[in-house]
């Protein structure tokens, strides 16, 4: 089925430790997880956003029903569904099941290298963002035989597979290849990724937003939703945007193609841009 994304937002945290030339955004002394996701969901709410049938927390963290239902009491959602899930496979389908109920609230975060959470209002009939298609590769050989493998006889065997995967994906949704605008992943070899872009017929230029995001730091299970956001910050009506994800054993690989429907700039007045975040003036730098 199709569905919408409404509404989005990323938070990440004033706190820096140096990394070689760079700073990477981590946790302060008085955050945590889930106070990322409350700062989050706050701006949404701020907003207008509040009326949910379900919250669906992302995180590797595997601690199940406890963050969800922590976030769902700070921000006083009463009486809503909570589920707690460890990846985007599983929360496409998720969100896909239960959008029919109502607006669904999905909010990641993480930061096992570096820190921020991502909210986003998914929902079934409205919205500044169409889901056309979704789908997930799934323990379907060959697979790479591990996430360190890039140019040996196992690679290409994936590469192969993963093209043909994503160009049945966008077939099913319509969209030829030179109309993917903007691309969305978390793969760390961009190198590699080009690759399969190229493989497929989608223009290496696709890869700004992951690039960008890149050069900041990786942020483990919201990488994908924060590229995401990223894309969506500098795309315009009628652009199309593909979003890839992989786990890190290249097991599963998880991708949707979405299209801008309608102008963002009223969208982009409710939430800071992520350069503008990453330049904040009251940056703390941890030693």
């Amino acid at each position: 089925m199709r569905f919408y994304i409404s509404a989005w937002c990323a938070y990440i945290p004033r706190y820096r430790k140096r990394n070689g030339n760079s700073l990477t955004p981590v946790l302060g002394p008085d955050e945590d997880l889930i106070t990322m996701s409350y700062e989050s969901c706050q701006v949404l709410r701020y907003n207008g956003y509040s009326n949910f049938k379900a919250l669906v927390y992302l995180s590797s963290d595997r601690t199940i029903g406890v963050k969800s239902a922590l976030l769902a009491d700070l921000l006083k959602l009463n009486d809503i569904k909570k589920y707690d899930i460890s990846d985007l496979y599983h929360l496409i389908s998720l969100a896909e099941e239960i959008v029919e109920e109502g607006d669904v609230l999905v909010v990641s975060s993480d930061c096992s290298e570096a820190a921020a959470a991502v909210s986003m209002v998914l929902s079934k009939s409205k919205g500044y963002v169409e889901v056309l298609s979704s789908e997930s590769l799934i323990n379907s050989p060959p697979l790479l035989p591990s996430k360190v493998a890039r140019n040996d006889f196992h690679a290409d065997l994936y590469l192969g597979r993963l093209s043909k995967f994503l160009k049945n994906l966008l077939e099913r949704a319509g969209v030829r290849p030179q109309e993917i605008k903007y691309v969305a992943t978390n793969l760390k070899d961009l190198r590699y990724c080009s690759k399969i872009l190229k493989s497929v017929g989608i223009s290496d230029t696709s890869l700004e937003p992951s690039k960008y995001v890149k050069t900041i730091g990786y942020f483990g299970t919201s990488h994908t939703l924060l590229t995401l956001v990223r894309s969506l910050e500098i795309s315009s009506p009628g652009d199309h945007i593909l979003l890839l994800d992989l786990d890190d054993n290249f097991t599963c690989a998880t991708s949707l193609i979405l299209k801008v429907v309608e102008d963002l700039r009223p969208m982009r007045g409710c939430v800071n841009y992520l350069d503008k975040l990453l330049t904040n003036t009251s940056v703390i730098t941890l030693q």
